[in-house]
């Protein structure tokens, strides 16, 4: 195996998704990771709790094999679950809240990285957003994706290749072509609109994507690093990536 990774040596280190994560928070000079969750379903707090369970089991059986339970133990369980707040709110509020809580939470939660300080990006502002997918994208639990990872899929200790769970993951940067300065008074193809309404909307794009559960904490993590992971990954609802 040719530079195979301290934590796992059947893996190299570029393959390795703990070294990876690690690589990038360590880069941006910030010690916390991991996406931040909304709740928006509250009709069964039975379901929540399941769901969080087979959401952690997926994520450290993920961390075991790459041989990065130290990096797990860095990452951050943040969950937005005001039933008053959120419940039953789309996508748009979602990015809205999502919005005004990076722009202060990157300084709380990395101000005081003063032993982590950025191996390669000295240049940057310290406690700039850098890759951090932390930053720029969250996830989204509403009724279907709920009933999607509880009630569809299998426990995760019954894994199939069919394994049907998924999340919302929400680019907070998204906004319609048609709000786009990059786009004004440029022709549209037509096809570009000519699709099924997602929340009403009819681009290609509409700011989320479908993430499968037991992918989304560390490979999505891990990919949504790259500024244009998302955009490579994406596939239009109701599809789910891979």
């Amino acid at each position: 195996m040719p530079n195979p990774s301290a934590r796992n040596p059947q893996i190299s280190k570029e393959s390795n998704q703990a070294d990876l994560i690690e690589e990038g928070y360590q880069y941006d000079g910030h010690k916390t990771w991991g996406f931040v969750i909304y709740r928006t379903t509250y009709d069964s707090n039975e379901d929540w709790t399941e769901f969080i369970r087979r959401l952690r089991w997926w994520t450290t059986d993920s961390m075991e094999f790459y041989g990065g339970l130290d990096v797990l133990e860095r990452m951050a369980w943040t969950v937005f679950d005001d039933r008053k707040q959120f419940d039953s709110a789309d996508t748009a509020a979602v990015r809205r809240h999502f919005l005004d809580w990076a722009e202060t939470a990157v300084l709380s939660e990395q101000q005081d990285a003063e032993s982590n300080p950025p191996v390669a990006m000295e240049h940057a502002p310290r406690y700039s957003y850098g890759g951090s997918p932390r930053y720029r994208y969250c996830i989204q639990v509403d009724a279907d994706a709920l009933k999607s990872c509880v009630h569809d899929a299998p426990p995760p200790e019954d894994y199939s290749p069919a394994n049907t769970g998924w999340v919302k993951v929400i680019d907070k940067k998204w906004i319609t072509r048609s709000e786009n300065p990059l786009f004004a008074g440029k022709p549209t193809n037509p096809h570009y609109y000519d699709h099924e309404p997602v929340e009403g909307n009819t681009e290609e794009h509409v700011g989320w994507l479908k993430a499968p559960l037991m992918d989304v904490m560390v490979g999505f993590y891990h990919m949504f690093r790259d500024l244009n992971g998302y955009g490579i990954t994406y596939r239009r609802p109701p599809t789910v990536c891979e």
